[in-house]
This record gives C-alpha cells, sequence and structure tokens, in this order.
C-alpha cells in the first residue's frame, strides 16, 4: 500500500509519536481493507463512499447491517479516530497535488468540524448532508481495582523487578510507558522522591506522557528498587530501571510486550482480569477515596491541568456515594422513612 506507506514516512519525518503511527497504520490497513473488498478505487471515492466506511467499520460482520441503537463491533471513539486518520491520510496526498474525484476535494476543503457529523448523518441513514454530531458514547468511569485485588496482584510476581513494576503502576500511579521509560536518575531513594520526566525518545517505543514534575513514593517502593538492583539488575550497564534479565537482549529496555505477557500471567495467578492503567486508576481511586484534594492528585499523577483530573476521576459509586451521605451526616438507620 504504496500511498499508506508514503504519508506514514512523512508522519515519521514530522516527529510523530510511536503510538500515533502504529494507530494511523492500523486506522489505514482497514481503509484499504474496505476498499478491497468495496472494489473501490481510492483515488476516486466520494463523500459518501467515506460514510459507508464508517457504517463498514461498525459491523459486527460483513453480511450484517448495524440498526440505529444496535451495539455496534467498534465503538465511536474508534470509529472517529479511524475517519480521523483517513481524513489526514487525503489532506496530505491532496498537499502533494495527487489528484482526486471533484467531489471528494470539495468534501475535503470544508472547515474539519464539519466532516464527522456529514458522515455520520449519511452513515446512519439520515438526510443526505443532515450536518449533526456523532451520537456520543456514554463515559465510562475508570475501573479500578479494589486493595485486596492490587495487593493480590503485587503478590503473584515472583521476581523483584516485576513486583517493583506492578507497585510503581498501582502504589504511585505510574503510567506503564511512564514506567518503561523510567531512568535510574529519575530516582532518588535518598529522599522517597521519584521525578516524572516526558520522553519521546524511548528505545523500546515507551512513552512517557503527562507533565514534568517530582512525587513523593512510599517507602515500600524505595526498598523494592534496592533490592532490585542488588539481587537482580546486579552490574548491567543501562540507563532504564526496567531492562529484560531472563528472556530477550540482555540488558534491552523492556518493552510494551512483555509487560503485556507479564499481565497475562498475572491474570491466569489471581484469577481476574485488569490491565497496567487499571493499576493507575486504584492509585488515583483509593487517594479520591481517602479525600487527598483534587489539585494534589493532579501533581501526582503529573496530569497538565486539574480539569483532566476531575473530568476522568469525577466518578462516584454506590459505596462513595453512601460514604458521602454518611460524611454529611446523613442518618441511614432510623430515618423517617424507617
Amino acid at each position: 500500500m504504496e500511498p499508506a506507506e508514503e504519508f506514514l514516512r512523512y508522519r515519521f519525518n514530522r516527529e510523530a509519536s510511536p503510538n500515533t503511527l502504529r494507530a494511523y497504520a492500523h486506522d489505514l490497513k482497514h481503509f484499504f481493507t474496505f476498499l478491497d473488498e468495496q472494489r473501490l478505487e481510492w483515488r476516486t471515492l466520494t463523500p459518501a463512499d467515506l460514510a459507508t466506511f464508517a457504517a463498514w467499520l461498525r459491523r459486527p460482520a460483513p453480511n450484517v447491517v448495524v440498526l440505529p441503537g444496535a451495539p455496534s463491533a467498534r465503538t465511536q471513539s474508534t470509529v472517529a479516530r479511524a475517519q480521523t486518520a483517513v481524513f489526514a491520510f487525503y489532506d496530505f496526498h491532496r498537499l502533494q497535488g495527487v489528484e482526486l474525484g471533484d467531489r471528494l476535494t470539495t468534501f475535503l476543503l470544508r472547515p474539519p468540524g464539519n466532516y464527522k457529523g456529514f458522515l455520520h448523518g449519511i452513515a446512519s441513514g439520515g438526510s443526505h448532508g443532515r450536518v449533526g454530531r456523532m451520537a456520543a458514547e456514554p463515559r465510562r468511569p475508570p475501573r479500578a481495582l479494589d486493595p485486596l485485588q492490587l495487593a493480590q496482584v503485587i503478590a503473584a510476581q515472583t521476581r523483584v523487578r516485576n513486583r517493583l513494576l506492578f507497585a510503581l503502576m498501582g502504589l504511585a500511579g505510574l503510567r506503564v510507558g511512564q514506567a518503561l521509560g523510567l531512568r535510574h536518575e529519575d530516582l532518588r531513594p535518598w529522599a522517597g522522591e521519584l521525578e516524572l520526566v516526558p520522553r519521546d525518545d524511548n528505545a523500546n517505543g515507551a512513552r512517557g506522557k503527562g507533565s514534568r514534575g517530582t512525587v513523593p513514593i512510599l517507602p515500600e517502593l524505595v526498598r523494592l528498587y534496592l533490592l532490585y538492583m542488588e539481587h537482580e539488575y546486579g552490574h548491567l550497564d543501562s540507563d532504564y530501571v526496567f531492562v529484560n534479565l531472563w528472556g530477550g537482549e540482555l540488558g534491552a529496555p523492556m518493552r510494551y510486550s512483555a509487560v503485556d505477557k507479564l499481565v497475562r500471567r498475572t491474570e491466569r495467578k489471581v484469577g481476574f482480569e485488569f490491565t497496567p492503567h487499571d493499576l493507575r486508576h486504584t492509585f488515583v481511586t483509593m487517594l479520591r477515596r481517602h479525600r487527598v484534594p483534587l489539585e494534589v492528585v493532579s501533581k501526582l499523577v503529573a496530569h497538565r491541568s486539574i480539569t483532566t483530573t476531575a473530568d476522568i476521576y469525577s466518578h462516584l459509586d454506590a459505596v462513595d456515594l453512601r460514604h458521602e451521605l454518611e460524611a454529611a451526616g446523613w442518618a441511614w438507620e432510623g430515618s423517617v422513612a424507617a
């Protein structure tokens, strides 16, 4: 798929992050699969064809049509991301002077905010050209483990390295990319501190999002780090904290794939499913339940804005709501209703 490869090379030269490039490649693969199945040529597509691509992404199978309100194979956010990748692909080739169909060219020159509503109106059977917004996907609250489950995940690790990795995510709130990009210089055991440094140039492709800042870490994390350095890391010469010790290239920084395999093995041991990001959510949820102010939580997890923290972690489940009411003096026993 030379047109897609040319676009990806351009984005690579523009220093797009590895995660962005991976997402573009994934979405363009779906797009060219759609073109092949529909026997369409990418240069001569129409806006209606692009809308059909959106509908195609939502189908559970090629011979199934998704009716309005029925669950689709992919979420609205996934479909929207794929559309964004396709629009970026076409914009690149249009600016390169590639001859496209007149209707497609006119469509691409619309203000970007008008794309999705237009396509959704066609793909969902609405009136042709109706400008509206794609149906909003309900926001799901972050999934958090309970403290016992978090303890089980950490205790299930037989290697100190792996125990430290999960503990940093569950007890310090690190993203998996931040952990994999962690350098020894970022840790200050004598002070019980960790410096969070956003990096996009990690040799393992890890991406450390968020703002830069120094945060305190628990004494247990310091002890795990020192044990790891003494008993497992040894005399390896590497800047990275988390490196290959029992598989792959010895001393090379761990990759996302190694963490995924580790999570799968841990799931079989503990008997429940989780993701690395669930551990970060667990850390924040425990802080919020202990009434740590939102602005403090925001700094601890290196959000660029407190608005981000409030938007993601303003959820309350039934247990939290009960605790809030009890703290406010609401009496459940002996109430008028009883």
